[in-house]
């Protein structure tokens, strides 16, 4: 067993340099409260408390997802290339809850509610696959004659992936009309 282990020790060594990568996925809520006493009260209730908008259009539900990427180098006097690299990713969804307990309310709400989630966490499947891209592009790519330079492409990199995911969100809710067609419009219900 020694043996082994001393051969498959040497056999690593051999390996100018191990590559390493891992990715960080987390999801958090924050919720703003609503109180409709009546189905005809739950769209001003919403619209009311909501604190999302954009361009003066309100809106019930958003996912903001944060990605980050770190990595590290190894250089000699020649080149300078990537051991490892990381990512981690945190989506905060913002999304209404319901504070009371009336039957033609919560009727619709549970139509509704569900398709609103569901819309918002298809942003963050667009940004989990995104920041997997950074951690691979970045963790292949090739040396560079200095660490400044290869500093300079690997943030690159990221950042090139992070206005992909822009564009990945605005045709997704161009589309999905902002999750009209997938149910998440609360006037299909009313």
């Amino acid at each position: 067993m020694k043996l082994l282990l001393l051969f498959m020790f040497g056999a690593l060594s051999i390996i100018p340099s191990l590559v390493l990568a891992k990715n960080s996925v987390s999801e958090s809520y924050e919720f703003y409260s609503v109180y409709p006493h009546s189905k005809s009260e739950i769209l001003s209730s919403l619209n009311n408390k909501t604190t999302i908008s954009k361009d003066g259009e309100k809106f019930h539900g958003y996912a903001y997802s944060d990605v980050k990427w770190n990595y590290r180098w190894k250089y000699n006097k020649k080149s300078c290339w990537i051991t490892s690299a990381n990512t981690v990713l945190n989506t905060t969804y913002t999304l209404p809850k319901l504070g009371t307990n009336i039957d033609d309310v919560n009727e619709i709400w549970n139509q509704w509610y569900p398709n609103l989630v569901y819309h918002e966490k298809g942003h963050h499947k667009f940004a989990t696959k995104i920041a997997r891209k950074i951690q691979h592009a970045i963790v292949n790519m090739p040396s560079e004659s200095t660490c400044s330079k290869l500093d300079k492409k690997a943030n690159a990199i990221g950042h090139a992936y992070m206005s992909e995911l822009g564009d990945l969100n605005s045709e997704y809710d161009k589309q999905t009309i902002h999750g009209e067609t997938q149910g998440a419009s609360l006037f299909s219900y009313l």
